[in-house]
Parts: C-alpha cells; sequence; structure tokens
C-alpha cells in the first residue's frame, strides 16, 4: 500500500542522508531506521509464527517480543548490507543469487509480482556489471534499500511457506547478517564503539590478501575478491536448495559457513599485520 512505499522511500532517503553526509551519527540513523522498520512491520502485519525454535516459538506468541524479533532481523540485514558494501558489486551481485535462488525454487509466488522481480534481478544485474567497471554505485542509499526490500520478502516467503527449514532462510542471509554482528561482537570484546568504522572486516580483508599476492596482481582485487565471495554463497545456495526444508542440512551450511569465515578471518587478520 502507499504508506508502506513511503517507508521503503524513507529507508532510501535515510540511506541517501549518510551518503552526503547530512546526518552523520550512526546512532540516530540506527534509531530513525528502528523507527521505520517497527512502522513497517506493524503496518504490514509481517509475523513469525513457526520457526520451529521452541523456546523462540514460545517467545514469539507475544506480539510485542514478535515486532521486536522481526525488526531486530531486519535491521542487521540492512547494517549487514552496508557493511558489505566496500567491494564493488558485492552486495548487488550477493542479492541477485539471493533473488534468483528463491525465484529458481517458486519460494516468491503470490508473494512479489514475478514482473518486477524479474526487473529488479535485471537492475541489480546491471547495477553490478557498471559497478565492477567504477561506474556506479549503491550507496548507503541502495544498500539500506535492497537489505530492507529483502528482509521484508524474507519474512514473508518464510510465514506462507510452513514446511520450510527457519535455517535456510539464514543461509541465504547469513553473509551480511554476520558480518555486522561479528563486528558488534569483535568491537565490544576489544573495547571500542561498535559504531566505530574500521577496516578489519572479513572482505576488506580479503580484498588486502589479493592485493599484496603477487600471482593475483594482474586482476583488479577489488572484483575478485567480491566474486570469490558471491561464488562460494552461490555454491552453498544451491546445495541449501536442493532440499530447504531439510534442517539438518541448513544447519550444516550454515555452520560450516560459520566456521570456514573465522578460520579464514583469524589468517587474513595475521597477514594483514604481516605487512
Amino acid at each position: 500500500n502507499l504508506f508502506q512505499k513511503v517507508l521503503f522511500f524513507l529507508i532510501f532517503l535515510l540511506g541517501n542522508s549518510s551518503d552526503f553526509k547530512i546526518i552523520n551519527s550512526p546512532n540516530i540513523r540506527l534509531i530513525l531506521q528502528t523507527l521505520v522498520v517497527i512502522f513497517f512491520i506493524s503496518s504490514s502485519n509481517l509475523n513469525l509464527e513457526n520457526t520451529k525454535i521452541v523456546f523462540l516459538d514460545f517467545l514469539l506468541r507475544n506480539l510485542y517480543f514478535n515486532l521486536i524479533f522481526c525488526s531486530f532481523c531486519i535491521i542487521i540485514l540492512v547494517n549487514g548490507s552496508n557493511f558489505i558494501d566496500g567491494l564493488n558489486g558485492l552486495v548487488s551481485g550477493y542479492y541477485i543469487i539471493v533473488l534468483f535462488t528463491l525465484s529458481k525454487i517458486g519460494l516468491t509466488y503470490e508473494i512479489v509480482n514475478e514482473n518486477f522481480l524479474h526487473l529488479l534481478i535485471f537492475v541489480l544485474t546491471l547495477t553490478f556489471i557498471l559497478n565492477l567497471f567504477n561506474r556506479i554505485y549503491l550507496g548507503d542509499s541502495g544498500s539500506y534499500l535492497i537489505g530492507f526490500f529483502i528482509g521484508t520478502l524474507l519474512i514473508s516467503v518464510y510465514s506462507k511457506n510452513s514446511y520450510l527449514s527457519p535455517f535456510y532462510i539464514i543461509l541465504l542471509i547469513w553473509y551480511p547478517c554476520f558480518e555486522n554482528l561479528f563486528s558488534i561482537i569483535r568491537k565490544i570484546y576489544l573495547k571500542k564503539s561498535p559504531t566505530l568504522a574500521d577496516n578489519n572486516h572479513f572482505h576488506q580483508l580479503n580484498f588486502f590478501y589479493i592485493k599484496k599476492k603477487s600471482f593475483l596482481k594482474k586482476f583488479n582485487p577489488n572484483n575478485v575478491s567480491s566474486l570469490i565471495i558471491i561464488i562460494f554463497n552461490l555454491i552453498t545456495f544451491i546445495i541449501g536448495s536442493n532440499d530447504p526444508n531439510n534442517t539438518k542440512l541448513q544447519i550444516t551450511l550454515v555452520s560450516f559457513n560459520i566456521i570456514l569465515y573465522l578460520i579464514i578471518y583469524s589468517k587474513l587478520l595475521k597477514f594483514r599485520y604481516k605487512y
């Protein structure tokens, strides 16, 4: 409806205010994001009823907890999308494979117009290609908007397809969400502000490693870094999509991805501080 479209536009404007240094405080942006997300969820009746996790399902019976939990998930994804926007094509490329995967196995049927979905994939593909050649950038406005759309779409997908494993949905968004959560935990552990910017995110360390390796210098390290992350996730999406209602498979894939992330992250961090 019109009100929801206005809220999407507000998320875009909020990202735009960051791009143009109008709202510089990340805390203020987070508060405004939270308000927009809460209004959207309330107005669209988005909710999670059955996650197949007993204690969580019990808590989700409470409407206020349900609202807070759904809002938290979307906000983590929105900011995680912004986190990984440091490499050319990473955000657009990642969400192309998410949308393509959902469309391929028919999970978006009756939730979003197929023509709109195909148009969105086309626009993201065009953006991805142009971004690789430094011709166009998503910026905070673009990453906020696509993260917000994907978050609300996935909640709707899961609500309409109760046979799905909730960990399949987690698999589709694990990377941007985990980048964000891991960064927050890491900074708190180091007694730094979670909103303090640094260059020790996984995708940045990956870029630094490729840039320093002589046998990769003939390639664009920015683009190569993005493609490695996108291709890896595409492979796990393909495996997970073969049986999206198999919780054991989805937990295995998510766990494997997180463990591999942590192992590679520690090695990349050590490599960075050698040079």
